[in-house]
Parts: structure tokens; sequence; C-alpha cells
């Protein structure tokens, strides 16, 4: 195997060696040098309009974009010069001509770069007197909304849809300053990752129509997450405000799983988590304390014929435990979960058809899923880890589970399985963004998350419900 090119340049005086062939803006990235942008974005191709990027390098007589300046042997690269500094000065103040000052109203406020540069980079005032050009607000999609008086013209949503998505719906309208982002003609921003285009947006021109006027930044809290939506298992971050309800999930860039980008379904389905919970353990219809729960489910763990039935939502972690539990009872273990549909496959991005995140994490522990022993259950006291959202069974689930004795049913919503008329006992769990563990992707990538807001009811864990499990009854070790 080859050892990859590099050349040797300055940044600032200072000596660095980088891959050959990288662009001015990566070497200095890379080096923990900061060179401020609007157009550029690492996983779109060069665009090199925003004129942000401006550095002076040895090899040109004037400043150059970083952006599309490939390194070369000995280059000497400034960033900090005068010269630098005021290119920066007179490109946000050019960027600031048409834009209004709506801060207070614009949801990017206190996560823009126009602000950030601005106070960073930017004159301490503005010298333009004239009337500003106002242009259009428009609806793009159902899930996108367009500030034209704010776009900046980065493109960045156009090459996107052009390179990613592969959809081509956005488009470049009008020249010079009336210039603004529009869907062609008989199109609107429908396909299934259209929200990226929000997040690529570097300054507040389009907004989620589902986020809209939620909340502002500084009042919400986030926690690094992994979407369970699908086997992929994209990096996401989750936004919760003051009193732990989720107002938006946003993607978290890894290179080896999501890059940067992630599905609409997958960031839109959190509503769940308030909607249909089971607040405590249920015994027919009736709410009992966890105390009796953990002891009639520790008395039907002590009977002989036992079972378990593990969704494939279930972290990592909590299968270890079943493995062990079910093997000081000799019981079979089966696995379950939502049916797989086709793949839906862009240019830079794959929404996979198998809607659980960590199939390939209970084929690692256990091997079998239901389709191979439904007759085992024929009557048997079955625990069934759920935890689906919205889960219906299919047929040969239904067929098992109508020839148990009765079921031990672990689900956070009052779901199908857990008004199955052979459920006895409903042990109140928690969702996946209320607790802690690990999923193995179809990238065979294990992914470890944590709880990204407070429990919403007073469920618990599968992996603390199985250790309360083992203290009610002592015989039994996981």
């Amino acid at each position: 195997m080859s050892e990859t090119k590099t050349v040797k340049i300055k940044i600032n005086q200072v000596e660095c060696e980088v891959p050959a062939g990288v662009s001015v803006i990566q070497a200095c990235h890379q080096n923990g040098v900061e060179v401020p942008h609007y157009c550029y974005h690492q996983d779109l191709s060069v665009a090199g309009n925003c004129r942000m990027c401006l550095v002076k390098v040895n090899t040109a007589p004037r400043p150059v974009i970083a952006c599309a300046t490939p390194v070369s042997e000995n280059m000497e690269v400034d960033t900090i010069s005068d010269d630098v500094v005021n290119a920066r000065k007179s490109i946000m103040e050019f960027l600031l001509i048409n834009h209004p000052l709506d801060c207070p109203e614009c949801d990017q406020a206190g996560e823009c770069r126009l602000q950030d540069y601005s106070y960073e980079y930017g004159r301490d005032h503005g010298r333009f007197r004239e009337d500003k050009n106002i242009r259009t607000k428009s609806t793009l999609g159902t899930h996108v909304k367009y500030w034209g008086s704010r776009c900046i013209v980065c493109t960045r949503c156009v090459r996107f849809t052009d390179e990613v998505s592969g959809t081509g719906e956005l488009t470049v309208a009008m020249r010079g300053d009336r210039s603004e982002i529009t869907v062609f003609p008989g199109k609107t921003l429908e396909n299934p990752l259209s929200l990226n285009t929000v997040d690529v947006c570097p300054v507040g021109a389009l907004v989620s129509a589902d986020f809209l006027y939620s909340s502002r930044v500084w009042n919400m809290h986030s926690n690094p997450s992994i979407c369970p939506d699908c086997s992929l298992g994209c990096n996401s971050r989750v936004d919760a405000d003051r009193k732990n309800k989720i107002k938006r999930i946003v993607p978290r860039r890894n290179n080896d799983v999501n890059k940067e980008w992630m599905c609409d379904p997958g960031r839109l389905s959190f509503p769940y988590v308030y909607e249909n919970r089971v607040n405590l353990p249920l015994r027919g219809t009736q709410e009992i304390p966890w105390a009796d729960a953990l002891r009639h489910a520790s008395e039907a763990l002590a009977e002989k014929d036992v079972a378990f039935l593990v969704s494939l939502w279930t972290s990592l972690e909590s299968m270890e435990k079943i493995k062990a539990l079910a093997a000081t009872k000799n019981a079979r273990v089966f696995g379950f979960g939502n049916e797989t549909v086709p793949d839906q496959k862009f240019p830079g991005f794959t929404i996979y058809g198998d809607k659980n995140p960590n199939r390939a994490g209970y084929l690692q522990t256990f091997g079998g899923l239901i389709e191979a022993g439904a007759q085992d259950f024929i009557g048997k006291t079955v625990f069934v880890f759920a935890n689906i959202p919205g889960f219906a069974p299919n047929p040969v689930l239904n067929s098992a589970l109508a020839s148990a004795k009765r079921l031990i049913v672990i689900d956070f919503a009052r779901s199908a399985l857990a008004t199955n008329p052979k459920t006895e006992l409903v042990l109140s769990g928690l969702t996946h963004f209320e607790k802690s563990g690990s999923f193995v992707n179809n990238k065979g990538i294990r992914q470890g998350f944590s709880a990204a807001i407070e429990p919403v009811a007073f469920g618990r864990g599968e992996s603390e419900i199985l250790d309360s499990l083992s203290k009610a009854a002592p015989s039994v070790r996981v």
C-alpha cells in the first residue's frame, strides 16, 4: 500500500506537512487555523462564490480563495495579515448590504455565521444608507421555508440537491443582488433528505417549518445520540428545552456512518416519546407499584417453561444480560422487529429499509429470529422486550404469541404488545432517548448512546429491570 504523498507548506510562518492536493482551507483546518467561510462545505463541490475565505499565498500576486486553491510545495499561507483582515471586512460589509436586521425573530439567531463572523471579522459600524433590496419569502416544500432577504446565495442547498439527494429541485434565479434560491417550475422540495438543506444553510435563509418559532437555541440543552430509525444509526444531536421537551434532532458528523446527513423521517420521529406512555407498571389495566410488579415478574421468571422475545431495538448491553438470564433458565431466545422495506438510494446517501437499529447486534448475540421458532412459545411464559415505536406485529409473531401461556411485556407505550389479551403484566420501559446503551449498525460499527433527556414517565430501562429481577429472585444472576 503506497504512502500518501505530502507537501511542506507554511501557515502564518509555521511549517506544516499536509497531503498533496488538498485545498488551502483544508490544510489550515487540519492544522487548527480557522479560515472563515460560507459556501465551502467539505461534503459538497467547491463553488467559490462567498469570497469569505480569502487568504494571501506567496504564489499569487493578490489574495486567493482558500477553498479553491490547492496547496503546493513550499507554499506560504497568510491568514492574519492586514490585507486579509481588510478583505474580510469588505466581504462582510458586502454580504450584509441587503440583509435585514431581524435577528430577534430569526430561528438561526445564536448559531448564525453572519452574526459570528460580523462580530469576529466585520466592521464595527455599517456604512450602507440606501434602501435595501427586499427579496421574497416562500415555502419550498412541506418541511422547508425560505427567507430571501437573509440569503447570501452561497448555493450550498442547491449543491446538496444536485449532488447528495440528486433530486435537483433547487436553483438560483435572477442575477446580482436580486439572486434568489427557488424551486424549478412544477417542483417542490419534497425529497426525504430535504431538511439537510436547512442544516447546511449558514445563515437563516432556509428554516425548518417543523421547528419554526419553537424555541431559542440558548433555551435548549443538547446531547449527542444515535438515530434508531434504521440500521445505519446516523449520529445525531438531540435538542430539548428547559421543560425536557425534544424540539429538534439534527445530524452529527461521523465520516464512517452518515457524514453530516440525516433523513427527514429520522429527525422528525420523536413525538412518540410523549404519546400514549405507560407511566407505571400495569397489571391488566391497573397501575401498580414497581415493587409489586417486580415481585410478580420474578415469580413468573421462576417458572419452568419460560422463553424470551427480544426486539431488535434492544441495546447490546441488555441483550447480553438477557442471554445470561436465558442460560440460567435453559430458555430459548428469539428476536423480532419492524418489517424490512426497500432501501431508498440517493447519490450521496442511503435510507435503509431495515427499520431496526440493532439487528446486527442481535444476530451477533443470539442468532435466531422469531420466524425460526414460533412453535417454541406454546404453553410458555414469554418475557417480551419491546420498546419499538408504533410497532405492528406480523402474522408470524401474532401466531407465536397466541400459543403462549402468558406474556410479561416491557414497553414504554400502550402498544399492540402491551394490550395483547395474553399480556398479564406490563413493565413500563423507556424510549431510546431516555436511556443509555449501544447498537451495532449495518456496517458492523458498535455505537454507544446516552440518555438525551430525563425520563418522561416512571419507566425503567431493560438493563435496570433485569438487575432488579436478579435482586428479587436471588437464584437468577444476569
